[in-house]
């Protein structure tokens, strides 16, 4: 029964992935490419262009106020009568007027800068749209990717359990296995078969959702997403001075604020209501009939001004101002909301890719190691050093383990998605845009300056603070408060992984630094330490192609050491903002373990990548020369 469910499953996601490929799509594509799509074809975004479209013709028609008005009056009609002379006869009549609006109170001034206004507000209410969509497509192609991962680690996991329970089933039928084993991995093996199927189904629903949104199914290959080369470098100041950036960006928040300003023209139009009247008139027409009704053609021409002035209209003047009124203050309660919202997502975005950049190195060494005692526990099984519930649990934390590291990965990119999203900037960053669009200088009655502080604080919410709390280094020896066993080291002191003055390592081999003790390893491990001849510019992590000579000595070594594996430890200049030197460390350690990937085939399972930022500086200054040393990359030999 066991065998026939495994292998139904087994056909069950085959015959699933092979119905997905079966339709027409591309081979391989990339999220600027689907964003491109989206946001030119999706029809919630031709719906806000089309109201874009009809606010520009408001305009157009409130302009015409300014213009003459000509009409033609024409008629002609048969009379029958019982008195005159003629007591039936047809009579024609033709007359043309011309009415020239010369004062109304400025309700035509007004109207026009009121939809001027209001059409800006159209045209950030499409930007606004248009990030929401490329946000929500970005989120649906991180999660087809993250999803086929985690499918692709559910099906290794459950093919590791069917060939355990093989060997099991195996020993049980030949007399020397225990059967209570067998029950054991089969219950097991029934979790791995319900991982799958939860998998399978997660990747169809992000696929459905993807296909909402672009059109079509997802790309059998998707390229690579890697939004932190784009991000700007305003990410990497404090709290406040984004959110005083992102008022001037975001397009949800600008829309509110020219509400406003067209709300307030909409007072001026209905206080018009109070003021006179008056137009210039022309009109010349003529009658084959005269007042008598005889068949007379007599013709009359007239020039003047005319002037009126309402007395009373029922209340209904001072109702339209009040309502006017209401409305300005509709607009702000609207602009305060956009202004939560916007505040909101920015600091819950900012604060999960401080977390995650954080949790990421621990959550790859946590896989790493669960990859390594997994593989050693196989082996030690074959040959009856351990138990079977030691293997699978191995496995199991292996398959967990992996299974975060890869949700890490995606939330921390999904998290600069929203942050961008949030600040306006997306679709800038992503180098796509809407076809058509005009800007708004073109647009606007007016350009508005506010002053953020005003209009929207900043606020700071209290669970920073813990924040720092939680990363208090009192000494600054480089270990947080909770761990450190010796709060007052001395300034510069080397110091142990318990915060504690400590002497010197002994130079390696191979020439190493004293930075080689950054991993918590003990001398048993670590085979040699030594520097990476790569330099880097200024707030890059791009590696030029004539340093991967570079990597010969760190090749050489994984050559010679068949289980060893490295440590690519990455440093940052004292330069700029910590948290974005954090950062940057981790993407330059990052691409030095792609180039050694790339350029020597190595197995990723033999490299780590570590970002230390600015907290381990060569030289302890900031100058062009510090700068340029601190600014390094450094590799750990260690025995896997």
């Amino acid at each position: 029964m066991k065998k026939r469910q495994i292998f139904g499953l087994l056909g069950l996601v085959t015959f699933s992935l092979s119905a997905q490929e079966s339709s027409p799509r591309m081979a391989s594509a990339s999220l600027e490419q689907y964003v491109s799509k989206s946001i030119n074809s999706n029809p919630e975004i031709q719906a806000s262009w089309r109201q874009l479209q009809i606010a520009m013709k408001d305009v157009d028609i409130a302009k015409s106020g300014y213009l003459p008005s000509i009409d033609v009056l024409a008629s002609s009609a048969y009379t029958e009568r019982n008195y005159g002379l003629d007591q039936d006869y047809a009579g024609h009549t033709a007359e043309i007027r011309l009415t020239q609006l010369l004062y109304d109170g400025f309700f035509t001034s007004s109207e026009v800068s009121r939809f001027k206004q209001a059409q800006v507000v159209r045209y950030y209410e499409l930007m606004g749209e248009i990030e929401q969509k490329s946000l929500e497509t970005a989120l649906a192609y991180m999660d087809v990717q993250l999803y086929r991962e985690l499918l692709s680690l559910a099906e290794k996991n459950l093919i590791t359990h069917v060939d355990v329970f093989k060997q099991i089933e195996e020993s049980v039928i030949a007399g020397v296995g225990r059967r209570a084993d067998l029950e054991q991995i089969s219950g097991r093996l029934s979790l791995s078969e319900s991982n799958v199927l939860t998998e399978l189904s997660n990747l169809h629903d992000v696929t459905a959702r993807f296909l909402r949104l672009v059109g079509e199914k997802p790309a059998e290959a998707l390229a690579e997403v890697a939004l932190s080369e784009v991000m700007p470098a305003s990410v990497a100041m404090d709290l406040e001075s984004i959110l005083l950036a992102a008022y001037e960006t975001n397009p949800s928040f600008n829309a509110t604020i020219y509400n406003i300003d067209a709300q307030r023209f909409a007072i001026d139009s209905a206080r018009s209501r109070y003021h006179p009247q008056v137009n210039l008139t022309a009109s010349y027409g003529a009658q084959t009939r005269d007042e008598a009704a005889l068949n007379n053609t007599i013709s009359e021409a007239s020039v003047g001004v005319n002037f009126s002035y309402n007395i009373y209209n029922g209340g209904a003047d001072r109702a339209a101002i009040r309502q006017a009124l209401s409305q300005v203050d509709l607009a702000k309660d609207l602009r305060d909301k956009a202004c939560v919202d916007m505040r909101q997502t920015i600091q819950i975005a900012r604060n999960d890719i401080q977390n995650i950049s954080e949790q990421l190195p621990s959550l790859n060494a946590h896989r790493l190691s669960s990859d390594r005692v997994k593989s050693a526990y196989m082996d030690q099984f074959t040959i009856g050093e351990r138990s079977l519930l030691d293997l699978l649990d191995s496995e199991n934390e292996y398959y967990e383990s992996s299974r975060a590291y890869v949700q890490a990965t995606y939330t921390l990119e999904k998290a600069r998605a929203r942050l961008l999203a949030a600040s306006g900037g997306l679709v800038k960053a992503l180098g796509v845009s809407r076809n058509g669009v005009a800007s708004v200088s073109e647009l606007a009655e007016k350009e508005l300056r506010y002053d953020p502080n005003h209009v929207c604080p900043a606020t700071r919410t209290s669970l920073d603070d813990e924040r720092n709390i939680l990363k208090r280094d009192s000494d600054s020896d480089g270990i947080v408060d909770l761990w450190d066993d010796c709060v007052n080291s001395a300034p510069g002191a080397m110091v142990d992984d318990f915060g504690c003055e400590a002497s010197a390592p002994e130079p390696q081999a191979m020439n190493t630094p004293a930075s080689a003790a950054d991993f918590t390893l003990d001398d048993a491990h670590v085979l040699a330490s030594f520097s990476i001849n790569i330099s880097f510019a200024s707030n890059s992590s791009k590696i030029s192609s004539e340093y991967t000579s570079s990597l010969a000595q760190v090749i050489d070594a994984l050559e010679q050491y068949d289980n060893a594996g490295v440590i690519i430890h990455g440093h940052a200049s004292l330069d700029g903002d910590a948290a974005y030197n954090q950062r940057l460390s981790e993407r330059r350690a990052s691409a030095v373990a792609a180039l050694l990937i790339e350029s020597a085939d190595i197995d990723s399972r033999r490299i780590t990548s570590v970002g230390y930022g600015e907290t381990r500086p060569l030289i302890d200054e900031e100058s062009l020369a510090a700068n340029a040393k601190n600014r390094r990359i450094e590799a750990t030999i260690i025995q896997l």
